[in-house]
């Protein structure tokens, strides 16, 4: 079945993750993305830029993920032959997508003002690091500065206050992304509903804040400044991660102490301490806290964690292992529900990837195909625009695609 976005076609100006991740998930919807690559200087993720390439296979890991589904064409946009070729095919795509810096589209030529000629209603969709406006909106902005300048690293910070960055994930690059793909996804609708393209800046820093929408509102009305929970006093002992006899790691997070210590003591043979007060903010409730935690990390070592999930769960206890990723990709929830899948590579056969975390009854979504080689569908996109054999090779032979 077509996905909600079929139909709707997009040139991909991205590189790296911010971009290519914003269009990933509206190729997994459906949208038709054709990536737009320098012949000589491709994104700079289909060679080793900071590892992940599968010495067994050769693939990219990075690469592989941001760019499922997509189709490569090799255009050089600095050329003036190569600007032109893209002005045609912006009159039959809805959507054109950049994560360049400030400054760099309308350079090229590639921004909306020169794109409305062509197309009245496209839609420009600009990922940025920190906004288009300010006095530092032409820094450039990558994952960890991403996470510094937005109070995340502040938000995680260690027990002693000092930052800790775990970068392999890219979380500000992805959360950027997302914004980003919803961002194009609310101009699409308007456009079909309103008749209007426009003109769509995303910044990483922007949605980075949004993301912490809950503890930075927090602050902007009550002026509380997070602060990190010590490990043997936290400021609910319930909701805290404890590690069991066989060494793996499992979380409680009963938000109402009152309501679920009587069941947790019962499940875990503790009905002596079943009447303990919940801990506060006074000495004495941290005091308590701080028992509690004791108490619940000797217990928890007394058997394995499958053993205590059973019998918290049996207890209305809310709880759930720690996974790490060697669990996670044999979780029977995860299977169920299709969110890790497998995709036919045309190289080295079935490759696992994470799936769509959206399932929508009669247009779902899915990943269709693995990563595109460099340039592999310049002709094929060229001729479906109008350009004769002659034209491409002409352009081929200008090394314009």
């Amino acid at each position: 079945m077509p996905g909600p976005l079929d139909g709707i076609r997009i040139l991909d100006l991205t590189i790296l993750i911010n971009g290519p991740w914003a269009t990933v998930l509206l190729s997994d919807m459906g949208a038709d993305v054709v990536k737009i690559e320098n012949p000589l200087r491709p994104d700079p993720y289909r060679g080793d830029v900071q590892g992940g390439v599968d010495p067994k296979t050769g693939l990219h890991t990075y690469f592989e993920t941001m760019n499922r589904n997509k189709r490569s064409v090799s255009l050089d946009l600095k050329a003036a032959a190569g600007r032109e070729v893209f002005y045609r095919l912006v009159r039959d795509f809805d959507v054109v997508i950049s994560n360049f810096r400030p400054g760099v589209v309308e350079r090229l030529g590639v921004d909306y003002e020169h794109l409305v000629p062509y197309n009245p209603a496209i839609i420009s969709v600009t990922a940025s690091g920190l906004g288009r406006r300010g006095p530092d909106a032409e820094q450039a902005v990558v994952d960890l500065t991403g996470q510094a300048r937005s109070g995340y690293l502040a938000l995680t910070a260690l027990e002693d206050g000092s930052p800790r960055y775990v970068g392999n994930h890219a979380l500000a690059d992805q959360v950027g992304a997302t914004m980003l793909a919803y961002g194009t996804v609310l101009a699409v609708l308007a456009r079909e509903r309103q008749g209007v393209g426009q003109d769509v800046d995303v910044s990483q820093l922007g949605s980075m804040l949004a993301f912490q929408s809950l503890a930075l509102n927090n602050f902007l009305l009550m002026g509380a400044e997070p602060k990190p929970a010590t490990r043997d006093a936290p400021l609910n002992p319930l909701f805290h991660v404890y590690r069991a006899g066989d060494g793996q790691w499992l979380s409680l997070a009963c938000i109402h102490f009152a309501r679920h210590w009587a069941p947790l003591c019962g499940a875990m043979g503790l009905a002596e301490v079943a009447d303990l007060a919940p801990p506060d903010a006074s000495q004495e409730g941290r005091a308590r806290g701080r028992r509690i935690v004791e108490l619940l990390t000797e217990r928890f070592a007394s058997d394995g964690r499958d053993a205590w999930l059973e019998k918290l769960r049996r207890a209305d206890v809310v709880c759930a292992p720690v996974s790490d990723y060697p669990a996670l990709a044999r979780d029977p929830q995860v299977e169920a529900n299709e969110l890790i899948v497998a995709l036919e590579h045309p190289v080295v056969g079935p490759v696992q990837q994470v799936g769509v975390p959206v399932k929508l009854s009669k247009t779902p979504g899915a990943p269709r195909s693995t990563a595109p080689e460099h340039g592999q569908h310049t002709e094929e996109v060229l001729l479906a625009a109008g350009f004769s054999w002659d034209e491409i090779g002409r352009l081929r032979e200008q090394g314009v695609v």
